[in-house]
């Protein structure tokens, strides 16, 4: 089995920026957590879940989707997707579609919401007769395309995020999915999908996201040719294998750094076991007050080999002055489970 997983912990907030007004909110969701409907599935499966917002858009905002955390049986080809719908100011809908015959226990979504001017989502779905490359033959191979968006961005920065795919890897030693972004232009940017050994990518569904808000931080960490990958251990299988990432930040992340969003979500990895299950985890922290530094790592245990793995991410800072922060104080039933259930999953993060 793979499981892909990111620890994060986040507050909503609302932010008054400079340049005109912006909201920004983030959750999880995890209707995809174990049960039977999903460890003993019947095909396809179909589910949908409601989200609703802590509070109340000014008006309709953009959803952007990245997964923390997936679950699949090894040596078995892996079909599904993620996407939103019927977005309004109090909520969306974020609709699952499973086509096995892999088994996914478990998926855990990371969602942000935002009204930003100076940001955009696209969801791009990559078809099996576009990906003549990578859905069949074997070595390392790759595609190229292009991410097309407004003019309005002068100078703008983008990350994407794997949020449906459909792999074979039955004949494959690895499973390997690896995003590569290309300078951007005021209105594209060029991207390269790659793989490797027999593993066929016959579709790909995936959310980019594109600012040129320069309070918003973004980019990519880890890579398949990075070579901090060897203190990852693989001989060792009794404990967490870990590799650790840290950035500074403007001194505007630390001013009640408690309300920053951060979001993390999988954007690559290359994978194989020698036996028993896969294991892939993420785990994200708070930016220190004191160091200003934002801390991020990534790891695995047991049996799972760990090639490569990358993470893009999203930190936005709160909003400056103090008196233009809006903060939620009622906290409902469902949030307060989560933000308990974050906390639990920190205290056993990869980042101690």
């Amino acid at each position: 089995m793979f499981i892909i997983a990111a620890i994060l912990c986040v507050k909503v907030f609302g932010q008054l920026g400079y340049d005109g007004y912006t909201e920004w909110q983030s959750g999880i969701d995890r209707t995809i957590n174990r049960q039977n409907k999903f460890v003993e599935p019947v095909y396809p499966l179909q589910m949908f879940t409601r989200v609703q917002f802590p509070r109340q858009f000014s008006r309709r905002p953009q959803v952007l989707l990245m997964h923390e955390e997936i679950e699949w049986n090894k040596n078995r080809n892996i079909n599904y997707q993620t996407f939103v719908s019927d977005v309004t100011v109090k909520g969306f809908y974020i609709n699952y579609l499973i086509n096995g015959p892999a088994i996914i226990p478990v998926l855990r979504v990371r969602w942000v919401a935002f009204v930003d001017s100076e940001a955009e989502v696209q969801y791009v779905n990559y078809q099996f007769e576009d990906l003549i490359r990578l859905r069949q033959g074997f070595g390392t191979r790759f595609q190229d395309f292009m991410v097309q968006y407004y003019l309005k961005y002068p100078t703008p920065r983008v990350v994407a995020f794997i949020v449906g795919a459909e792999i074979e890897v039955y004949d494959s030693l690895t499973t390997t999915i690896q995003i590569q972004l290309g300078k951007p232009t005021g209105s594209a940017t060029p991207v390269r999908f790659l793989t490797r050994d027999r593993c066929h990518i016959n579709t790909l569904r995936i959310a980019y996201f594109i600012s040129s808000d320069y309070s918003t931080l973004m980019g990519t960490l880890g890579s398949s040719d990075n070579h901090f990958n060897q203190f990852l251990d693989n001989e060792n299988r009794m404990k967490l294998r870990v590799q650790r990432f840290e950035r500074e930040v403007p001194s505007t992340f630390i001013f009640e750094s408690h309300q920053n969003v951060l979001a993390q979500g999988i954007t690559g990895f290359d994978v194989h076991s020698r036996a028993g299950n896969f294991y892939i985890k993420v785990g994200g922290e708070y930016v220190d007050k004191k160091s200003s530094t934002y801390h991020c790592a990534y790891g695995t245990r047991g049996d799972t080999v760990l090639q490569y793995m990358e993470v893009s991410y999203i930190l936005h800072p709160p909003a400056l002055p103090p008196y233009q922060m809006f903060v939620e104080e009622n906290v409902t039933e469902n949030q307060e489970e989560s933000k308990i259930e974050e906390q639990q999953l920190l205290d056993k993060s990869l980042i101690p």
